[in-house]
């Protein structure tokens, strides 16, 4: 398997420093609060890079165990702890 960086992934990076940081629970409340102000902030050719890298995302670490799989996110920016992969899809 080929190793997954965290620089394959930009528009990952932008939403999760940008919606997904330190300060995410104070000014959001949820992740999914969080992706939603995303939603509304974003132009539709943003929302679709976002789309198509989450895909992308989520089929090259569909192998990884959990712990390497959060290990990514919190190099991607995201201060988000999710409980688990199925959380980490549902997001």
């Amino acid at each position: 398997m080929k190793r997954v960086k965290a620089s394959d992934f930009p528009e990952l990076r932008r939403v999760f420093t940008g919606y997904l940081h330190e300060d995410f629970v104070e000014e959001y409340g949820t992740p999914e609060a969080a992706l939603r102000t995303f939603s509304e902030d974003a132009s539709a050719a943003e929302r679709e890079r976002f789309r198509a890298e989450v895909r992308r995302f989520l089929e090259v670490t569909a192998a990884l165990d959990f712990a390497k799989l959060r290990a990514l996110l919190d190099r991607l920016g995201s201060r988000w702890s999710p409980p688990s992969r199925t959380a980490v899809v549902k997001w």
